[in-house]
């Protein structure tokens, strides 16, 4: 079961016109993730593309507006920027928590990196899990682990003490932070080349804004 806590979803009322997760407080560091010291250099940010212009998007596991920026904005952007090599999407992680779950979620995401990551793909399967962390059902940490080991094909128990120690919380803590700095807010949010993109589900205004930046 998919329990929310702290989340607003912005675009349903009248006065707001752009879709999004935001904290019903002022957006800060989850409190799992509190006292850990930022590591940027741990792991690398999981990309897709090549292109000169990076596209960073902030996004929390737990939200249902980055799943809809996944399903409905993603594909295209891949297919016209991506596959074109004008772009390269950086995926980075700014938990509100939008779910009670975002933390561990994002921590197991990097799990799954880090056992599957190589020199020529950076990413390993952390993307194959994203995409099954967001179809699933079970949000529970057991489901969690047992999705990552099914879908990228790595031992339980190291994606399991990985969660458990929080290894990769100074990844986490570092896209925050680097989120933080840029004015990221709520999610999904989209940076091109160092510049918020006003409205993320705006596919012309991503395609524009990288244009602009090349």
């Amino acid at each position: 079961m998919h329990r929310r806590s702290f989340l607003t979803l912005a675009g349903t009322g009248a006065t707001l016109s752009i879709a999004g997760c935001t904290s019903v407080f002022e957006a800060s560091l989850p409190d799992d993730l509190e006292g850990t010291e930022p590591d940027s250099d741990q792991l690398p940010a999981p990309s897709i593309g090549s292109g000169p212009v990076a596209i960073d998007v902030y996004e929390d596991f737990g939200c249902p507006s980055c799943h809809d920026f996944q399903a409905d904005v993603f594909p295209d952007l891949e297919k016209r920027l991506l596959e074109t090599d004008e772009a390269t999407y950086r995926h980075r992680d700014f938990p509100l928590p939008a779910d009670d779950q975002s933390v561990a979620m994002a921590s197991v995401a990097r799990a799954v990196q880090a056992e599957t990551m190589t020199d020529d793909d950076p990413a390993g399967e952390f993307f194959t899990y994203k995409r099954a962390v967001i179809a699933a059902d079970d949000w529970s940490e057991d489901a969690l682990v047992d999705l990552a080991a099914s879908e990228a094909d790595i031992d339980r128990n190291v994606v399991a003490d990985a969660l458990e120690e929080g290894t990769y919380s100074p990844t986490l803590v570092a896209d925050w932070n680097r989120g933080d700095e840029a004015g990221v807010e709520g999610t999904p949010t989209v940076v091109v080349d160092g510049e918020q993109v006003e409205d993320p589900f705006d596919l012309e205004a991503i395609v524009s804004s990288v244009e602009d930046a090349t």
